[in-house]
């Protein structure tokens, strides 16, 4: 099962060209990021098997808010901006098992550690490998910081949205140092490739987001690929291990 971890949608770049994408690439779906306020996408859209919603965890209806969104079986996880602050409510995450995506920057990578205390059981992916700085001299803080919170089993990473601040035409080996470094802490069973698509429009496309990540990591055996390119992913979000048995929506083929 092929997945791309991390997008959205907007007016101009519907689901449908998406889903046209990821046909093409032999992908068998994605995890939709939604904002804060909006709905969750209409039924029948069945290459999203997941989606992963943007919430206010300090929110005194946080409860209420969750039971409303896990009413639908695509539910899989909500994302939240943190910085120095743990925020209240991930307990009431890792009480009902769902994921919890960090909008984090690299500065604020030591918090992680915080909230996996404060909620030991919740599965946690640092998104956009907490945006180092590519293209710029290595960084030892956002090193160690990443090592520190990979030696916690339940926290993963995504390498997404590798091209959506990068210059054009961009490099594989910009990028190439941070995204080794995330492999060989994470291993290949806890990193997962998003594009962010459609953040990098129109300067790289959903099929260049997926060669900077293929690219700076260079050749792998097809078992390790597969892994980064789904697996990871599909392990993460339905940790019962559900497979290719996703939930389906009435109505849907």
């Amino acid at each position: 099962m092929r997945l791309d971890s991390h997008h959205q949608f907007s007016i101009e770049h519907p689901p449908a060209h998406l889903e046209a994408v990821l046909k093409r690439n032999r992908f068998d779906g994605s995890i939709l990021i939604v904002d804060e306020g909006l709905s969750l996408p209409a039924a029948g859209l069945e290459f999203i098997k997941g989606v992963v919603m943007r919430v206010d965890l300090a929110d005194p209806r946080l409860g209420h808010r969750l039971d409303e969104l896990q009413r639908d079986a695509r539910f899989r996880g909500v994302c939240a901006r943190i910085e120095d602050e743990v925020p209240p409510g991930l307990p009431e995450l890792a009480r009902r098992g769902i994921a919890l995506d960090l909008d984090i920057a690299a500065r604020h990578l030591p918090t992680v550690a915080r909230i996996a205390e404060q909620a030991p059981e919740l599965r946690i992916a640092i998104d956009h490998l907490a945006m180092p700085p590519y293209g710029a001299a290595w960084s030892d803080p956002w090193a160690r910081a990443m090592e520190e919170a990979a030696r916690l089993p339940q926290v993963c990473a995504k390498a997404s949205g590798l091209l959506t601040n990068a210059p054009s035409p961009w490099q594989a080996e910009t990028f190439r140092p941070w995204v080794r470094h995330a492999l060989a802490l994470f291993g290949p069973r806890r990193l997962m490739f998003g594009s962010d698509w459609p953040a990098a429009l129109p300067r790289a496309s959903w099929k260049e987001s997926l060669a900077a990540f293929t690219q700076s990591l260079g050749a792998l055996p097809t078992e390790v690929r597969e892994e980064l390119l789904g697996g990871a992913a599909e392990r993460f979000y339905w940790p019962a291990g559900l497979s290719s048995n996703f939930p389906r929506l009435p109505g849907g083929k």
